[in-house]
């Protein structure tokens, strides 16, 4: 009986380390993808560089490396940032992380420039999406990005606004050089403006020539709403916010 059960026993430890050496061998799904969660927006600093840094998994293990070439595209310029053009997943891992350094040359502190990045898949692995970032010019220390879009009507050449400094009196943006209406004479759609603006007290100001209001107005300071409206404002509209 004795000799029964250590038989028996002796089977199921081969069994039990076979199936465990199996399982950290066995190829699985060769699948790669970059990880679900990130922020997609980047903001550099003037004077400053910005290293974002984004993981690649793959569903299994192997005992080699992995390597997998990278493709990019979008609006930004090469000049903007850099990063490698393969990614490379280590042996006994499923994970590798891709580095991506920024700096300011050619962003635009008005319109976000996007850069996407698509793994390229290879004969033994399989990769899934790419992935997009939305990179813009930021603003020095002390300093709000004061963002500005006006979606002009069919009278574009009615609407005057302006946004003032409160602590100091100076008119800091507006779309025209001097109190005036016809700044957006002949133009159409939404119409964009941004700015740094130091930490301080702030009016906003929109007139209408016609005193029938226009088309909707928003101002963001740092990606924050501090002003909206749909354009029923009639003759104009003043409002107050905090850059800090």
């Amino acid at each position: 009986m004795k000799q029964i059960k250590l038989y028996t026993l002796l089977f199921l430890s081969i069994a039990l380390f076979t199936g465990c050496e199996e399982d950290v061998e066995a190829p699985g799904t060769p699948y790669a993808s970059f990880e679900t969660y990130f922020s997609s927006d980047v903001t550099v600093t003037p004077g400053e560089s910005l290293t974002k840094s984004i993981s690649v998994f793959s569903a299994n293990i192997t005992g080699a490396d992995r390597t997998i070439d990278l493709t990019t595209s979008g609006t930004i310029s090469a000049a903007s940032y850099t990063m490698p053009t393969s990614i490379t997943i280590p042996a006994n891992s499923n994970e590798a992380v891709l580095d991506i350094t920024f700096n300011e040359n050619d962003l635009d502190i008005i319109v976000d420039k996007t850069l996407n990045i698509d793994m390229v898949a290879g004969g033994d692995i399989i990769v899934g999406d790419g992935i997009s970032l939305n990179v813009a010019k930021g603003c020095p220390s002390g300093q709000g990005k004061a963002k500005v879009a006006v979606t002009l009507d069919a009278y574009p050449e009615e609407v005057y606004w302006r946004i003032v400094n409160t602590d100091t009196g100076a008119t800091v943006m507006a779309n025209a050089a001097s109190p005036a209406y016809g700044g957006y004479a002949g133009l159409s759609g939404t119409q964009r403006d941004a700015a740094c603006l130091a930490n301080g007290n702030y009016r906003v100001d929109i007139f209408d020539q016609y005193g029938d209001g226009a088309g909707a107005f928003e101002i963001t300071v740092n990606g924050v709403q501090v002003f909206a409206t749909n354009g029923a404002y009639g003759g104009g509209t003043s409002s107050t916010f905090v850059v800090n």
